[in-house]
């Protein structure tokens, strides 16, 4: 039962990803609005809630341990200090 409910939501979400590309640039817009919202209440629950605090923490504290994730970290850090000036 585990197996086809996972293999049901990755169906849906996979549909849903195809549909996203596929769809109108209005439409694609107003999805991008939408995840700017969520973005927005996330930051504001970074601020407000210290479960979601350790949550996100240790999403990125994972994230960090991994070789494959250097590059983008070197990224960040070159375009953080270019930002600096």
């Amino acid at each position: 039962m585990k197996n086809l409910l996972l293999d049901t939501a990755t169906g849906i979400l996979e549909k849903l990803v195809k549909e996203i590309r596929e769809t109108d640039p209005a439409k694609r817009d107003h999805l991008v609005k939408s995840a700017t919202m969520l973005l927005e209440i996330s930051t504001e629950a970074l601020k407000d809630n210290p479960e979601f605090r350790r949550a996100f923490a240790m999403v990125h504290s994972e994230f960090l341990k991994y070789p494959e994730c250097a590059d983008i970290l070197e990224q960040g850090i070159k375009a953080y200090r270019e930002h600096l000036g």
